[in-house]
């Protein structure tokens, strides 16, 4: 009886799946046949064709004209955050997902798996597990170690989901509740990269109803064309930028002083990221990436956050000993000014993994 009333619940729902679309003619078949093969009974796609310049326009045409339910936006190259928010002002659904187009939903119960656990909860975010996977084929199952409730609301919480493990950073594979995102006017900045951390951040600071499925939803695939591995020249200022932004939201949502911790470890991690790029870059030269990482820690935004960090602030609120003592060692030599060692323990963190270890990104196979 339980399970009848759970299908009749989501017959009455529909889920917008939004594909923002570009150059990805190669994998965007799969893309879309992900989503055609999932079970749930009321699906809508929109792809929004971001300017390509291969053919997948062509291709979106074609399935507008071979599937009712798909239906196309064209519009210049305006980048992610631009396609999404197209999407989501075009949306009819109930629930938002959002699926790359080079990515895939994991298996045909999906859908059905994040929705349901929308509706038995009454969640505004719903977030599940994913996998990696290339052309050699998936890791195991990437899990979020993350639980509802009260939790959600902690430092803990959001050190683990936005840093540690990353789930709530991203766009891609969440059920988002469209009245939620509409409500509170939160949609997808416009950067050239880290748009989903940053929209997720506001989405945070707008106390939705978090919930998780333990199974794997989503197929994340590690494309060394995407713009997420290649190297960003404005690195700096967006991250910087990011962070701005963020403590001007809060402002003007009368939080001026709360969810500082985001601020503060967002801006650390830009320290880690900044380098290991800059040593991918330079072929592990130290001293150009010791001069990236200077300008970085020497920034006045930047250098306030990271001085709260070296006095405990935050780190105190967070459970991970092993991180707790990477960041205060690591705030310690930025305050002092010691770029020449932490750009050494950074890179023996890359060469080893040793920051993947620390982070218990276990897989489960």
């Amino acid at each position: 009886m339980e399970t009848k009333r759970k299908q009749a619940l989501m017959k009455q729902v529909k889920i917008s799946v939004i594909i923002p679309v570009y150059n990805t003619e190669k994998y965007l078949k799969k893309c879309i046949s992900s989503v055609l093969g999932q079970n749930y009974p009321d699906i809508e796609i929109i792809l929004v064709d971001d300017g390509s310049t291969d053919n997948c326009p062509a291709l979106c045409d074609w399935y507008t004209q071979n599937h009712s339910n798909i239906s196309v936006i064209h519009q210049p190259n305006l980048g992610l955050g631009a396609a999404r928010n197209a999407g989501i002002h075009h949306a009819q659904g109930d629930f938002l997902l959002f699926v790359d187009s080079d990515d895939c939903l994991d298996g045909s119960l999906a859908i059905s798996r994040l929705t349901q656990k929308a509706l038995e909860t009454n969640a505004d975010i719903v977030t599940g597990c994913f996998r990696r996977f290339n052309q050699h084929g998936c890791s195991g199952v990437n899990n979020h170690h993350l639980k509802a409730g009260s939790y959600t609301r902690t430092a803990d919480f959001r050190f683990k989901g936005f840093f540690m493990y990353g789930h709530l950073a991203y766009n891609w594979g969440k059920l988002y509740r469209k009245d939620f995102l509409l409500q509170n006017k939160l949609l997808c900045p416009t950067y050239p990269f880290m748009q989903d951390k940053a929209h997720n951040m506001a989405c945070y600071a707008c106390g939705p109803v978090y919930a998780f499925v333990e199974e794997s939803v989503y197929l994340y695939r590690i494309n060394k064309e995407s713009t997420t591995f290649q190297y960003k020249e404005s690195f700096q200022s967006v991250w910087i930028s990011a962070a701005k932004d963020f403590r001007r939201f809060l402002k003007e949502h009368g939080h001026p002083k709360a969810f500082q911790d985001l601020i503060a470890f967002h801006l650390f991690f830009g320290a880690f990221f900044l380098t290991k790029q800059e040593l991918s870059l330079q072929n592990y030269s130290v001293k150009a990436s010791v001069q990236k990482l200077r300008s970085y820690g020497e920034a006045p935004f930047v250098k306030n956050y990271i001085n709260l960090l070296n006095r405990g602030c935050f780190v105190r609120e967070i459970e991970p000993m092993s991180w707790k003592i990477v960041i205060r060692a690591a705030s310690f030599l930025m305050v002092r000014q010691r770029y020449f060692f932490l750009v050494l323990g950074i890179a023996a963190l890359r060469f080893f993994k040793i920051d993947q270890r620390i982070s218990k990104a276990r897989y489960r196979a």
